[in-house]
């Protein structure tokens, strides 16, 4: 439920940094991420009277190097995206990838007041530690696309056409989710382009689900990009148009433009699951 001038407080796992070119003319992705939550706030914000604006803090924290929050003292816990590869985990050097999962396991499990939210690399980090299936796809899925939503997915959402528009970077996805998670979107190349674990109190309450608050979410995860612009896609096509070919490089510029739903729709129902609408 909504309370009137309520702080939320965010834990950033910074999982990597953006290309060259993303971080020169977008920032870090503390500001890139941050961009994402104040502009989706705004309109919430504007809904409300000025004593009773949502405020938030965005606080990085680099678990490469193994850096922490106490997870405590914060609402909630955002896994940002990687160019890593999240299921070579066991790989030498890749050591902090296995204390990641470890950590968003612990923190599932046992901190269920903690909400957490998982995007790209982070969705299939949470795959991981909840007990799904991380694996290479065939291809690489590039810039604005079409989502199909599933019935949950529209509900979440806030979507009756069942189409979530959303920018995409990946060749890693999730095929198989972790027990009691449910589906929220799919590709014609990945089954599983998000996901949400409802808490135990709801899943008690009502296991069907037909009748919940997104506040009843207790994980929410996407593998697209609710935080990327037009703009930060082309860079990133550019700076890859060598691994994507010529053909998916110039698919993607040209759907790069195409509508984009992560801030009005994905970034809205990340505040809604931390109780602000």
């Amino acid at each position: 439920m909504y309370q009137p001038g309520t702080h939320r407080r965010i834990a950033l796992l910074i999982c990597d940094v953006p290309a060259d070119p993303v971080r020169e003319q977008h920032g870090d992705y503390t500001r890139i991420f941050g961009t994402l939550l104040e502009e989706s706030l705004k309109p919430i914000n504007k809904t409300h009277s000025a004593d009773s604006q949502t405020t938030f803090t965005l606080d990085p924290f680099d678990v490469r190097v193994q850096v922490y929050p106490k997870e405590d003292d914060y609402d909630a816990i955002l896994i940002t995206g990687a160019a890593h590869t999240a299921h070579e985990y066991e790989q030498p050097g890749r050591e902090w990838m296995k204390k990641l999962i470890e950590y968003v396991r612990v923190v599932a499990t046992e901190k269920p007041q903690i909400k957490i939210f998982g995007i790209c690399f982070g969705h299939q980090i949470v795959a991981l530690a909840m007990g799904g299936t991380c694996v290479r796809n065939t291809r690489f899925e590039v810039s604005a696309t079409k989502l199909q939503l599933t019935e949950l997915g529209k509900r979440v959402y806030g979507i009756e056409s069942g189409v979530l528009n959303i920018h995409l970077m990946n060749r890693d996805h999730v095929p198989t989710k972790p027990p009691s998670f449910h589906v929220l979107a799919s590709s014609s190349q990945s089954p599983i382009h998000g996901m949400v674990l409802f808490s135990q109190s709801e899943s008690l309450r009502d296991a069907s689900h037909s009748n919940f608050r997104l506040t009843d979410i207790h994980i929410l995860t996407s593998q697209g990009h609710p935080e990327f612009t037009e703009s930060i896609t082309r860079l990133l096509l550019g700076v890859r148009r060598g691994l994507l070919g010529p053909e998916l490089f110039d698919d993607g510029q040209s759907r790069a433009g195409n509508q984009n739903d992560g801030i009005a729709v994905v970034g809205k129902a990340i505040w809604g699951v931390m109780g602000v609408e």
